[in-house]
Order: structure tokens, then C-alpha cells, then sequence
């Protein structure tokens, strides 16, 4: 026979497998997704590059021209196609010179037939002329050339082997995996705990009434709690102490003994089933009770919800660092930007009682070179961690101060602060200052890793000052424009 503790174990690691399974193939199709449009991306980006390359380049010779290109190819690992407007093959970094006139028309290849009717088309195929598997992105000029050896140049497409792509894939969705796992062994870990919490008592009563049932009734069950188990206890302490009572009296009234001796076990049997449907009705009715269902279910899904930023974050980190992760710099305004940020952080700013200012004495026309959408994520990062450590009444203050060369960047809060000595690692993976606390407020412990490598990217640094019980501040600087 199972026991309750496996019983209720059991339960909660199928419903922790089912929800880490459920969110691992949504968070691996959504990367995978995501991943491919990327990459799309990054190759369309690269057209305008070769694109620019050709027309600087058109007063070359073919051989040059075509020299360059398959340089271009080796560098990026990108396979680089030329074609006309009536889909013949001008040039392949693939091919050799003398073997292009062995190529088949490209003009019914589906991308370049996508790229004919909205400027840039897509495919992924298994390539005839090469014999591998790739993602093709083709891009249709809008006028020619010109002179030159590519005057007749309609479409320039570029392709990258889906095996690479594939590896890619493979190595985040074992990356995922790893992170399933480790999960589903802390649940199981947590479930087993709770369910020895709950189970332990009953396997306390059932000893004792062993204990009794054999004749011991000095036994008694402790009572550690007020909820039903201890009304069971309790009622179980009472039973055994009316029990001694007609014990006793049965020994002093030896004349009555058969008649008494039939009553107690009348007696004895009533509360034995009624102590059965007890736990019974515990056993049965704990799944459905919403008192104790619920805050399971709340603790299943906190649990992965803090796995998606992860992984995202797992995925930006590893992107990162893989250098997977594409920078875009550009010049943007800074007050504008900074302004619609702190705009986005004002109602969890009010929700949690802490003020969130900008103190911005850079002009409106000030301008920054850098990747917008990474900034973005570095001074979310900031901010929200700024929000989270903070105390009731709080202040963040998002300032910025230029000088001739770059714009400061500040991200001040008067929270809990930081001991000096946790400074120099505060930018590593999942260092905490405070585990309890961080897990409380559900961060990542990868929030300020990306941080620091974003800013770096931007050949800058982060530095930080903080003082325990009077605040932090984040400071880094990005070019002017």
C-alpha cells in the first residue's frame, strides 16, 4: 500500500513534469522562432552591406569583384548569390567563375519570386547547385547599377547553412533542458518536504493508535497544530482518556463487566470509523480543497514564471557571450528615451511606494550612439532592481550629465545598499547578496551579468557605489553624437 507522503509526492512531481514540460516546448519553439527570424534579419542587414559594396565597387573588374565577394563570404560564413533580372547567375561564392554557366535559372526560386513582390523574400531548402541544406534570404534592387560589370544585377541573395543554424538551436535546447531538470528536482525536492510535513503527523496518530489499540493508553498524540489533523489528535486524546475512564470504572464494577465490555467496543468502533473517514475525507478532499490546492498551484506557477526571464536572460547571456547577439548602434535622444523608459516603471514604482524621478541636465537635442534596444534592456535591468531593493518611500533618481565626449548615465536609489566587500562580484552569474531576499523579490541573478556585458559592448563600463541601509547608484557613460 502507497503511503500518503508517496500519495501526495507522487501528485505534485506529475504536475511539476507536466507544467516544466508544457513551458520547456513553448520557451524551445518560441527561441527556435525567434532564433530564425534573427537570423533572417541579420542576413537581410548584410544584403544592404554587399549591396553598398558592389555599387562602391563597380569600376572593378569582375575577377576582383568576384574575389572580394567570396572574401566577404569567408569572413560572414555566408554564401553570397548574384542574379539577374531574368534569374541568371551573375556570381556564387559557392561556385567557380567557369562552372556559373552550369547553374539553373534562379528567377522560380521561391525567395527571389517573394523578393519580385514585396522586396525581400525567404526560403529554406536543400541547395541543387551545392548540395546542403539553407536558410536563403533574397533582396530585389529597386534600380540598377549602372555601368559596370553588375549593370544588370536585380537581386542580390544570401544564404547560411541550415546545419549551423540547427547546432545553434540544438545547444539552447539543451541549455533549456538542463535548466527543466534542475527545476523538476527542485520541485520534487520541495514537494517531498511538504508532503513529509503533512503526512508525518498522520503517521504519528497511526503509531499511536497502535500503540493503544495493543493496550497502552498512557499513549497520547501530541497536538502540533490547530487545523484538522490536530481536532483528529485532539479527539483521538479524548477518546483514549474516556477509555481509561471506563476501563477503571469496568474494574470497579466487575458484576456489569460483560455488559460494559460490549459497550466499549461499540464505543471503540465508532470512533475508529469516524477517525478512518477522518482522514479519508483529508486524503480525498486535500487536492480539492482550495485553502491548500491553491497555494500549491500559486507556488507551481511562481516557479516558472521565473525560469522564462531566465532562460531569457539565459538566452540573452548565452547570446552574448556566444556573441550570437547582434549589436544595432545608432544615434538616438537620450532625454526622449530615458524619459518613455521611467515612463514604462511608473506604476510598479507606485505599487511598491517608491518614488522614481529624473533629473536629466542633458538638452533634448542631446544625442547618444548605441544599440537603443540594448540600452533599453540595461537600464530596465537597473531600474527594476533599483525599485526592487529599495524601502517604502524610496527614491530612484535616473540622472544624466554630459561632457565633450559622452553622456553620463545614472541609476540612484536610497534602498538597502551593499557591504563593500560584495561590490567586485556583483556582476557575476547568479551571485546574490542576499539569496532570501532576491528570491523573495524573484530575481534572476543575471540581471547585472547582462548588464555589464551590453555596456562593455558599447566600449564603456558600469561602475557602482553603495553604501548598506542608504542606497546604490550604477553609473556608465555612452558616446555623444
Amino acid at each position: 500500500m502507497k503511503s500518503i507522503q508517496s500519495k501526495i509526492t507522487a501528485t505534485y512531481v506529475v504536475l511539476a513534469l507536466l507544467i516544466v514540460t508544457s513551458t520547456g516546448f513553448l520557451s524551445s519553439s518560441g527561441i527556435e522562432s525567434f532564433f530564425k527570424q534573427h537570423l533572417v534579419n541579420s542576413l537581410y542587414q548584410q544584403t544592404d552591406l554587399v549591396a553598398y559594396f558592389l555599387q562602391r565597387s563597380s569600376s572593378l573588374s569582375f575577377v576582383q569583384i568576384d574575389s572580394a565577394v567570396r572574401k566577404i563570404s569567408g569572413i560572414e560564413n555566408i554564401r553570397i548569390t548574384l542574379i539577374n533580372a531574368d534569374g541568371k547567375v551573375i556570381a556564387d561564392s559557392d561556385v567557380p567563375p567557369d562552372k556559373l554557366s552550369t547553374i539553373e535559372n534562379h528567377l522560380s526560386r521561391p525567395e527571389v519570386q517573394e523578393a519580385l513582390k514585396k522586396d525581400v523574400g525567404t526560403n529554406m531548402r536543400r541547395s541543387a547547385t551545392v548540395g546542403r541544406d539553407f536558410l536563403y534570404v533574397a533582396k530585389a534592387l529597386d534600380a540598377p547599377f549602372g555601368g559596370g560589370v553588375f549593370r544588370d544585377l536585380k537581386f542580390i541573395r544570401l544564404s547560411m547553412p541550415l546545419e549551423e543554424v540547427q547546432s545553434e538551436i540544438n545547444s539552447i535546447r539543451f541549455n533549456i533542458l538542463i535548466a527543466g531538470f534542475v527545476v523538476l528536482v527542485l520541485i520534487t525536492g520541495i514537494s517531498m518536504l511538504v508532503s513529509n510535513r503533512i503526512s508525518k503527523p498522520m503517521v504519528q496518530i497511526a503509531r499511536s493508535l497502535e500503540r493503544i489499540r495493543s493496550g497502552d493508553l498512557s499513549e497520547r498524540i501530541s497536538i502540533g497544530s490547530k487545523d484538522e489533523i490536530g481536532r483528529v489528535a485532539s479527539a483521538v486524546n479524548e477518546l483514549v482518556e474516556k477509555l481509561k475512564d471506563d476501563i477503571a470504572q469496568l474494574q470497579r464494577l466487575e458484576r456489569v463487566r460483560s455488559e460494559f465490555l460490549g459497550n466499549v467496543s461499540h464505543e471503540l468502533r465508532t470512533p475508529i470509523f469516524a477517525i478512518q473517514g477522518y482522514l479519508e475525507t483529508l486524503l480525498k478532499g486535500a487536492l480539492n480543497d482550495e485553502s491548500v490546492n491553491r497555494s500549491f498551484l500559486e507556488k507551481a506557477q511562481a516557479n516558472a514564471h521565473r525560469l522564462d526571464a531566465l532562460l531569457a536572460d539565459l538566452i540573452n547571456i548565452s547570446q552574448i557571450e556566444s556573441g550570437e547577439m547582434k549589436m544595432s548602434f545608432r544615434y538616438f535622444r537620450i532625454n526622449e528615451f530615458l524619459e518613455a523608459t521611467t515612463k514604462d516603471f511608473q506604476p510598479s514604482a507606485q505599487q511598491l511606494g517608491v518614488g522614481l524621478s529624473l533629473d536629466l541636465q542633458t538638452s533634448d537635442a542631446e544625442e547618444v550612439y548605441g544599440d537603443r534596444e540594448r540600452i533599453q534592456q540595461v537600464m530596465s535591468n537597473l531600474i527594476e532592481n533599483a525599485l526592487r531593493y529599495n524601502k517604502k518611500d524610496g527614491q530612484v533618481i535616473v540622472s544624466t550629465r554630459a561632457n565633450n565626449r559622452a553622456v553620463e548615465i545614472t541609476v540612484k536609489d536610497s534602498g538597502v545598499g551593499m557591504a563593500s566587500e560584495h561590490l567586485p562580484r556583483i556582476f557575476e552569474r547568479f551571485y546574490r547578496v542576499d539569496s532570501n531576499r532576491s528570491r523573495e523579490v524573484g530575481g534572476t541573478g543575471l540581471g547585472l551579468a547582462i548588464v555589464k556585458h551590453i555596456i562593455e559592448a558599447h566600449e564603456s563600463t558600469v561602475d557602482v557605489e553603495s553604501e548598506v541601509g542608504r542606497g546604490t547608484a550604477f553609473r556608465f557613460s555612452l558616446r555623444k553624437g
